[in-house]
């Protein structure tokens, strides 16, 4: 990919950006999907302190899953306390539970979903593998109202992976949809919808993996912003490794990625010259 400076990019995002806030336009946050372990016991392999370290640089929501969902019941010790840490930095949790595309039988999708309200301390459901075709709404709809039965359950992402029918955004089905999760490859072609431009900044998250290096992350990270999406991750981790997961470690570049994201909402909200 070819190197971009950020500073000359915050000029093109200043005039396309959605949605605005007092101090001029809406900060750009961390979407983590944090498939890793809380191994309090390792050190070396232990990173939940180092993202709740980086909430007081941005804001960060962590999607918390334990076993491709809850697991059965309450957290085990070590995710308690890995989700104190993240609880008294300010990081916002959001429960996983896997939809199968609007073909899992809803009645278990909502008890994983009561089981999160009953025992761990989310502010939302991350619904994953989100269906994207018009039939599917009605799916999404009484989920959408089950989740806000359970307070403080107040926020739901729609994991499309890609971008669904606009009928999703107006339709009660979530309130952040991820419209983009793929490698950095794929990043460069990916078709993104004209009504991302013409929404709040908010509904709108993408993840990226394979992404090798710190140029390349900066420019998906600018981009994304240019393309009004709120919430954005990038990591090198990939696809291909032996456990086919690329969401199971933090990227090589984690401080940078802050740094980036950072940077650039402190310039998007500087008050006028």
């Amino acid at each position: 990919m070819r190197k971009i400076i950020l500073s000359s990019l915050t000029i093109l995002v200043m005039s396309t950006a959605g949605g605005c806030q007092a101090s001029g336009y809406p900060s750009l946050e961390v979407l983590i999907p944090l498939y890793i372990y809380p191994s309090h016991y390792n050190p070396e392999t232990y990173v939940w302190p180092t993202v709740a370290a980086a909430q007081g640089q941005v804001d960060i929501t962590a999607i918390i899953n334990p076993n491709n969902g809850p697991n059965g019941g309450a957290p085990n010790r070590d995710y308690v306390q890995g989700m104190q840490i993240l609880k008294a930095a300010g990081v916002e949790m959001m429960g996983y539970v896997s939809t199968r595309y609007g073909e899992r039988p809803i009645a278990e999708v909502k008890a994983e979903i009561d089981i999160y309200a009953s025992f761990y301390p989310v502010s939302g459901i991350f619904l994953d593998e989100a269906a994207t075709s018009i039939d599917k709404i009605e799916y999404y709809q009484q989920l959408y109202q089950h989740i806000r039965t359970h307070f403080p359950l107040q926020q739901t992402i729609l994991n499309h992976g890609t971008s669904p029918d606009p009928a999703y955004l107006s339709q009660s089905t979530g309130d952040t949809f991820v419209i983009f999760e793929n490698d950095a490859f794929a990043w460069r072609t990916h078709p993104f919808p004209t009504y991302l431009t013409e929404a709040n900044t908010k509904q709108f998250a993408a993840m990226v993996h394979t992404c090798s290096n710190i140029e390349a992350m900066r420019e998906i990270i600018a981009q994304a912003r240019n393309h009004n999406i709120g919430y954005v991750f990038v990591t090198d981790d990939r696809m291909d490794g032996g456990d086919q997961n690329p969401w199971n470690q933090l990227p090589s570049y984690w401080g940078e990625e802050i740094d980036v994201i950072r940077s650039l909402n402190v310039t998007l909200n500087e008050p006028p010259q």
